[in-house]
């Protein structure tokens, strides 16, 4: 039978030029279309919780596989990364990479960058009082520091391309293993809120949270992010036990920092662009 898409004329199951099904008049029927629907979505589905398995319980496993050219069973890299930051946005209400304008006009390391002098020029220039923009700023910072997580890949990407430098991975693979990492801090942090703060917060009340909640979670943060880092540096660049520990603890210091870098960024983009 001829292929119906390229004109192959050995068509059989499936086309060996181009890989199209087999044409069948019986598959535009109603029952066809939903049993290949539900064939679809189970295959989507039996991805997805493989490709969350691995993320979760064997570090480094994933971006080790990517590369090695096996990526049928897994969800793809920026997919997965992209299905995480929609169930991250829609699960939470506040997260780490979103802070009021109060912090950044009262607090450091905030005001060192110059903060209050951009948002007193800002508020010059546009005839509007501090009370009219927060309202507007902390809303758009609730929504951007969501929406722009995607920028923390390249930036992962290029402290792993500093950090193994030796091993001759190419920046893409790189960038591979940080869109792996990225997704699992997502899932960690949600996991997180909704295992651990939300709790602490029901039973001790926000000062509670404020005063002891916040410190402790972001301690077990760190640690854990350290622990997994270790392993699949171990797995993914195949680094020695001493190299790994140091490299995994510096990596997980840095978020600090560059969560702070996400955050100024965001800032600047909301006083700088907002009507």
């Amino acid at each position: 039978m001829t292929c119906q898409t390229c004109g192959n004329p050995h068509q059989e199951n499936f086309c060996p030029s181009c890989g199209e099904k087999r044409y069948d008049p019986h598959s535009l029927s109603l029952k066809h279309m939903l049993e290949e629907s539900l064939e679809t979505f189970t295959h989507a589905d039996h991805n997805f919780l493989r490709t969350l398995h691995a993320v979760l319980l064997r570090p480094g496993e994933l971006p080790a596989e990517y590369v090695a050219g096996r990526r049928i069973r897994y969800m793809k890299p920026l997919g997965f990364f992209l299905l995480i930051n929609l169930l991250f946005f829609l699960l939470t209400s506040s997260n780490a990479f979103n802070q009021p304008l109060d912090s950044f006009l009262n607090y450091t390391p905030y005001i060192t960058f110059g903060t209050n002098k951009t948002v007193d020029h800002r508020l010059a220039e546009r005839h509007e009082t501090l009370d009219e923009f927060t309202p507007r700023f902390n809303t758009a910072m609730a929504s951007s520091s969501k929406g722009f997580l995607v920028l923390l890949i390249p930036l992962y990407a290029l402290v792993f391309n500093l950090l193994f430098i030796r091993t001759r991975r190419s920046f893409i693979e790189h960038l591979v293993f940080a869109t792996y990492f990225v997704a699992f801090m997502l899932l960690f942090m949600l996991l997180e809120k909704l295992l651990i703060a939300v709790p602490f917060m029901a039973l001790f009340g926000q000062q509670g949270w404020v005063s002891y909640g916040d410190r402790l979670v972001t301690l077990i943060g760190l640690l854990s992010l350290a622990i997994y880092l270790f392993l699949a540096f171990r797995r993914f660049y195949q680094t020695g036990v001493v190299w790994s520990l140091l490299t995994a603890t510096l990596s997980s210091l840095t978020l600090a920092a560059i969560v702070v870098a996400y955050r100024m960024m965001l800032f600047y983009k909301i006083v700088l662009t907002s009507h």
